[in-house]
């Protein structure tokens, strides 16, 4: 319908009303009133000089005004030349005219009393805003009558921000959908009924574009899985995924960006999917060849590279990589190839509560691996009371810096949740050397005592045992994560340095809570929450959960002041997600600004108890973040 009017608008108008009605949602601020009583630029209502007055309606433009906020057709339908051609205020009473005329099906009429509009003055950009409202409001009127009551109600909002901005919205919308649901015989629609986030409120500041959807095929659903860093990740134009099918197969998928194809391979063995830490992490070193390392719970390390770049479909049998400290990893992570660095991988050797974190560098001439000379985190040799760092995926700087977020779990002190504090620490040399966020070096390994804890989060605090960190174009990290607000709610919840200080806010309303007391994976009504920025600073938080009716939805917080507004949040994917948690592929983001982003409609038996063979979809969907009034440029920390 916005289509056909644009057309009809550049015969009408000229080339004018063509980039008014292909951006139909005018900016927040537009200050250009197309109803107001005072004579808008260009608009001047050219009156021919007559030696007799002629008495006129002084009231009649604003009754009219009002008519149309109420959606009062008829009335406006019955204006005509007669009446209007000596008043003062002809040229907008003919707008209005004509909007009635279209509204009551009379579309001859309306493009005739169009260009008497035009012709008595009126400036073409206020013809489109009217003509653009009528059609958000004829789209409204028909999602009422379809029963798509959130549908309707952003329309008659819209309807009422393009032809009046400025005015008490939420009041005029109201009386709108009022005046409307009674001449379509409906029962009255209330706004504060509306579902999701009043049509009235303030407008986003963004927008979501979906790019592309693939259903990857079912595979395994019988628990959540933990997020794993490059479950998903891009090289070359060409994006690689990785998921168990079930116990004997795990599946690569590898599709070419460009052509939007693809292609798959199972790589069979034996895989314990019983526990949701078996997660897959990939590499690719500077020769393009792929790494896998899969299928871990303090177990001996599963490692394999592909026999040639860029190609899935053949492997190495499992390889050993140093031989030192693989017997009992888990979570491992790639950092990819960066500003000299070469492929690496971060892991922990050890249990959930007795743990070190050690990192290992791939020599692509000698196709070895070699240790790093010390761990960087560890709380295995702390007694009476030994401890674990839970890090967030390795976020990667412009600079080629290393930056790690981390949560600590102590060993079980009974009943009590043992999840605290939110620590960091950052590396210039891949590594080797860590410093506080006030450059403080650190001496490793970093343990509960020397770590740098940048919000405090006693035991039984419902604190998330994994964060999601992202930088902005200044390398400042910015870390979200899920613990309980004053009131024992667990929220989201964001912390950003500036450079000098951490400031903190919460970033979500839930009024449920719950509980993270017990052991292994835990069944919870909301995901593990991710974080990306693009290239204006601006910060998206992707979550899911009881807060959203299941629904993946992204919170933008705009830069430079980070503020959060609960309308500032939009849906990614309107289907019930389950308990699905979501693998994100960080390498397209940084280069191409495009989160592609994978999960399955999953579920999560308490404890990892009595996990049943489940099997579902796996859904790819790429989407595209846009502020309003922003140009669109990248960053690419890889290269």
């Amino acid at each position: 319908m916005l289509n056909s009017l644009r057309h009809w608008l550049i015969r009408l108008l000229g080339g004018e009303a063509s980039a008014l009605v292909t951006q139909p949602e005018l900016p927040e601020h537009h200050t250009a009133d197309a109803l107001h009583l005072g004579v808008a630029n260009n608009a001047v209502d050219a009156v021919p000089h007559a030696t007799h007055l002629v008495p006129y309606d002084e009231n009649l433009l604003e009754r009219a005004r009002t008519q149309w906020q109420f959606g009062d057709w008829n009335s406006l339908a019955q204006l005509d030349r007669d009446t209007l051609q000596h008043h003062p205020d002809r040229a907008k009473l003919a707008l209005l005219a004509a909007a009635g005329r279209l509204q009551t099906g009379n579309n001859s009429e309306a493009k005739a009393y169009i260009r008497l509009a035009q012709d008595w003055g009126v400036s073409k950009k206020i013809i489109s805003q009217i003509l653009i409202a009528g059609v958000h409001n004829s789209i409204a009127c028909a999602a009422s009558i379809g029963g798509q009551q959130q549908r309707a109600l952003e329309h008659f909002d819209r309807a009422i921000m393009i032809g009046t901005p400025g005015s008490d919205q939420r009041l005029i919308t109201q009386a709108r959908i009022n005046e409307q649901h009674r001449q379509l015989g409906l029962p009255t629609l209330t706004l504060a009924t509306a579902s999701a986030t009043p049509a009235f409120a303030k407008r986003p500041t963004f927008k979501v574009t979906t790019l592309a959807t693939h259903n990857l095929g079912d595979a395994w659903a019988g628990n959540t899985g933990t997020p794993c860093h490059h479950g998903i990740l891009t090289y070359n134009n060409t994006q690689y995924i990785a998921f168990y099918v079930d116990t004997h197969t795990l599946r690569l998928v590898q599709r070419d960006l460009a052509r939007d194809t693809l292609k798959t391979f199972d790589l069979p063995g034996e895989y314990n999917l019983r526990h949701t830490d078996n997660s897959i992490s990939m590499g690719i070193d500077r020769k393009g060849h792929l790494h896998i390392s899969y299928g871990h719970h303090a177990t001996q390390l599963r490692y394999r590279r592909s026999i040639n770049p860029s190609d899935i479909g053949a492997w190495t049998e499992e390889l050993p990589m140093t031989a030192a400290a693989e017997e009992t990893v888990m979570c491992p992570a790639f950092i990819l190839p960066r500003h000299g660095f070469p492929l690496t991988l971060l892991y922990r050797d050890g249990i959930h509560d007795k743990g070190t974190a050690r990192i290992k560098t791939y020599d692509e001439a000698t196709q070895t691996w070699n240790n790093h000379p010390q761990p960087i985190l560890s709380g295995s040799e702390q007694v009476p009371w030994a401890s674990n760092a839970y890090w967030s995926h390795p976020a990667v700087g412009t600079d080629g810096s290393l930056h790690l977020s981390l949560v600590w779990r102590t060993h079980n002190l009974g009943e009590e949740q043992h999840n605290i504090n939110i620590g960091y620490a950052c590396s210039y040399d891949n590594g080797l050397t860590w410093q506080t966020s006030r450059k403080h070096p650190y001496k490793l390994p970093i343990t509960p005592v020397n770590a740098q804890a940048i919000h405090s989060a006693s035991t039984g605090s419902n604190l998330l045992n994994q964060t999601s960190m992202s930088l902005d174009s200044h390398n400042h990290p910015h870390i979200v994560f899920c613990v309980s607000d004053s009131d024992g709610i667990p929220q989201y919840q964001h912390l950003w340095f500036d450079g000098k200080v951490w400031h903190h806010q919460i970033v979500s309303s839930r009024t449920q809570a719950f509980n993270l007391q017990g052991g292994s994976t835990l069944q919870i009504p909301i995901s593990r929450p991710e974080i990306v920025i693009d290239c204006h600073d601006d910060v998206y938080i992707i979550t899911q959960g009881d807060h959203t009716g299941n629904r993946m939805v992204a919170t933008c917080l705009p830069a430079p002041k980070f503020i959060y507004q609960t309308e500032n949040t939009l849906s990614i994917f309107d289907q019930d997600a389950k308990l699905s948690d979501l693998i994100i592929d960080r390498t397209n983001w940084s280069k191409n600004g495009i989160l592609t982003m994978v999960f399955q409609f999953g579920s999560q038996p308490n404890n990892d108890l009595s996990v049943s063979n489940q099997f579902g979809p796996i859904i790819l969907i790429e989407k595209k973040f846009n502020r309003f009034q922003k140009s669109i440029c990248l960053k690419n920390p890889y290269e």
